[in-house]
């Protein structure tokens, strides 16, 4: 087995590669932009950390997948700026007519609320608070990046794309600061009932 092969034996099976494909189809980016890009616009429904990033791109390169250049700055460090080939392109084509995987869902916060018998009120309005904290400022970065492309939507047509999976996190990041506003007027109400398994052995106790 080459240096090559065993390197992608040993990659966990994502769609790194093809979310690295698709953004070098636009135009040459380095190994940060990359980053910054699907912080910033894909945020809402997908993640990608720099420990995927380059391991990926050097498997890409010596797959002929992508090429690579460096930049040089003699008063930065230099730039490693990444773009794709036509066997890169023809990669991502093929990836884009297969059927998308199912989606996963996993918020660590609605586990700890689903489980909220087994703790005080406030500390599950406090999960529900920083939920909706997160939410909130994911829309706020969403609208913000939807007036700037919204701009060049005319010079663009990844923008329009773009502009469509932006739109469908804007709803749900909306919605997730809606919910959370009526979950805690709720909690207060169900509060006065008498409160949780957890509230009632503390009172025991005491």
């Amino acid at each position: 087995m080459d240096d090559n092969t065993h390197k992608r034996a040993n990659m966990k099976e994502s769609t790194t590669e093809y979310v690295i494909l698709g953004i070098l189809s636009n135009k040459p980016r380095t190994g940060y932009d990359i980053h910054k890009l699907v912080k910033t616009r894909m945020g809402s429904f997908w993640d990608i950390s720099y420990s995927q990033i380059y391991p990926t791109l050097r498997v890409l390169e010596k797959e002929g997948l992508i090429t690579k250049r460096v930049e040089v700055n003699e008063r930065e460090q230099n730039r490693k700026v990444y773009s794709i080939t036509k066997e890169g392109t023809s990669k991502l084509q093929q990836w884009l007519t297969e059927p998308a995987k199912p989606p996963t869902f996993k918020f660590e916060a609605l586990l700890k609320i689903a489980f909220g018998d087994q703790a005080s009120k406030d500390q599950i309005i406090k999960h529900i608070e920083e939920l909706k904290a997160i939410n909130t400022a994911q829309l706020e970065n969403i609208l913000s990046v939807e007036k700037e492309m919204k701009a060049s939507l005319n010079e663009s047509e990844r923008a329009f794309f773009a502009l469509l999976t932006l739109s469908l996190g804007e709803n749900l990041h909306r919605a997730a600061s809606e919910w959370a506003d009526t979950a805690i007027k709720l909690i207060e109400q169900h509060k006065q009932k008498g409160g949780t398994k957890h509230e009632q052995a503390c009172k025991m106790v005491d």
